[in-house]
């Protein structure tokens, strides 16, 4: 999708008998009942809908289902086999469906084995189960009999009816072709639809976009356009930035912005809330009879009850860590695919770090991300070159940026804090001036009272600030990333090897998303509150 919007995976789990009298002729009912989930989707809005076929591959149904999802546009394949696959081909009995099954295997972005099983049978009814638990919705291709063994067609469908999963039931004998159970269940999905249509309908302009993907092109070490080479790792830079840098120019764009509203936002919160104290000490103190100036507090106050309100439809904060989150992820998954490690290898649906519902469809789009990456297979020449280049473009300027971003947070408290001493100390000579009544001598009276008022909140409001940024705890926090970094940025000048860059490549995305978990679970409870 264009300027790196992410379509909506939509999980089809299929089942169904393995020997049809006419399969040609249930197609037509294969498409009603792909139509009749896609009309119960929720708030689809301009997200894209990619079908993601979950299947066996069984002979008959599974491969029938399959073919038609893989068929439409963008569309891919997920395998929950039950043995492995030269064990599971013998149970085909030609050579042509042994190589329908080993081309659909190869198409598959995931594939995933049953644990060892005491019987075949339990294996099947492993795979079927897992099936319906990876799946949004499925598929049963079923002429309503009962099972002729464990894992048949029947057991599963029960399976999926017992855990309410949304079933388009195609009948293989009988009207009509398709019946559609627990259809509400997809209702489930309107959050993470509605989350993911937000962030796709979100709008950056194209030379906003184009002046953002050269800036990470440059920050990446790559050239500001694609040029023709036969270094084998330049290639695979540029096949691999061509996939991954529109997804993180839109991650990265989307969470700057946000956060600059955000910031901008919740200190004039703050600084409002003082404001208002303000504003009625100098009412009373130097206009007590202008009592339309208390109209001005009650303006302040209307602005400060708004905002939090506003809040919850703007949802600036929630998308922003989102947003920042999911460009983090998208950053370290770049270097990953160079290493050849990495998320590629994860479970679609497996939770990504965290489990908050109100973020699981940051978990589909990097599920889809990570799904389409390009293979990357590098030879033994590429080691040293490899190595120099994660260590410098990513481990490198990792340690650079905690470096940094550590000295920017201990400056920011400093500064804050001696800020919030200063008026401590203002209000307390304003105050001592006043006990002492040498106001009248200075010709100040009236102007203590008002500072000896005021600036308190003032302060109370620059403390909310420094507390709601937590600066020095990110400080810390940064401090230690650094170190650590450095440890393993020591360790990959000494790897010899691809097993060792990809060993240490693993154990530096595994830090760097425990950071990003610990920043996210920091921050998404420091949203705009109502200040009294």
């Amino acid at each position: 999708m264009s300027n790196g919007r992410i379509p909506f995976d939509f999980r089809i789990g299929i089942t169904g008998h393995r020997n049809l009298e006419d399969p040609a002729a249930l197609v037509p009912a294969i498409q009603e009942a792909w139509q009749g989930l896609i009309d119960l989707l929720p708030g689809q809005a301009e997200t894209e809908v990619i079908p993601v076929a979950v299947s066996s591959l069984a002979e008959g149904a599974d491969r029938l289902v399959a073919c038609e999802l893989l068929a439409k546009p963008g569309s891919r394949l997920e395998v929950e086999l039950p043995v492995s696959p030269p064990d599971y081909a013998r149970d085909f009995h030609h050579e042509h469906s042994r190589k329908q099954f080993l081309h659909l295997l190869e198409r598959a972005s995931h594939v995933r084995q049953a644990p060892l099983r005491a019987t075949r049978e339990e294996a099947y009814e492993w795979a079927g189960r897992q099936v319906v638990d990876r799946c949004d919705a499925l598929i049963a291709v079923w002429d309503g009999q009962r099972a002729r063994g464990r894992g048949g067609t029947a057991e599963i469908v029960q399976y999926a009816r017992d855990h309410a999963v949304p079933l388009a039931w195609v009948h293989v004998n009988g009207d009509p072709w398709v019946t559609i159970e627990h259809g509400e269940s997809l209702h489930k999905l309107k959050g993470p639809i509605d989350d993911l249509n937000e962030y796709n309908e979100a709008a950056i302009t194209d030379a906003a976009f184009a002046a953002r993907m050269s800036w990470q092109r440059k920050d990446l070490g790559l050239p500001l356009a694609p040029v023709a080479s036969d270094d084998r790792l330049e290639l695979t830079r540029e096949r691999v930035a061509a996939w991954l840098i529109p997804f993180l120019v839109r991650a990265d764009l989307l969470a700057v912005r946000l956060q600059r509203r955000f910031r901008i936002i919740s200190s004039a919160v703050f600084l409002m809330a003082a404001l208002a104290v303000a504003v009625v000490a100098f009412q009373i103190i130097f206009w007590p009879q202008q009592d339309w100036t208390g109209a001005f507090e009650v303006l302040l106050l209307l602005l400060l009850l708004g905002i939090p309100l506003l809040r919850n439809k703007l949802r600036f904060h929630d998308r922003w860590t989102s947003y920042r989150f999911l460009a983090e992820r998208l950053r370290s998954a770049y270097f990953l695919a160079l290493a050849g490690t990495g998320d590629r290898g994860q479970q679609p649906g497996q939770p990504t770090s965290f489990t908050d519902p109100s973020v699981a469809w940051i978990e589909r789009a990097l599920a889809h991300v990570t799904a389409v990456r390009p293979d990357v297979r590098l030879s033994s020449s590429s080691v040293d070159e490899l190595r120099s280049y994660l260590n410098d473009r990513w481990i490198g300027s990792q340690v650079t940026y905690h470096d940094k971003a550590s000295a920017s947070n201990h400056a920011w408290e400093i500064w804050l804090r001696s800020l919030t001493a200063t008026l401590f100390a203002i209000t307390i000579v304003c105050a001592l001036l006043h006990t002492l009544r040498l106001g009248p001598r200075l010709h100040a009276t009236q102007t203590l009272v008002l500072l000896s008022i005021s600036v308190p909140a003032i302060g109370a409001a620059v403390h909310g600030i420094e507390t709601q940024r937590e600066h020095r705890r990110h400080a810390e926090r940064c401090r230690r990333m650094a170190t650590l970094l450095e440890q393993l940025q020591d360790q990959m000048s000494e790897a010899q090897t691809l097993p060792q860059i990809r060993q240490i490549a693993a154990n530096v995305e595994r830090s760097m998303r425990e950071e990003s978990n610990d920043w996210f679970g920091a921050m998404r409870f420091h949203d705009i509150e109502l200040i009294t």
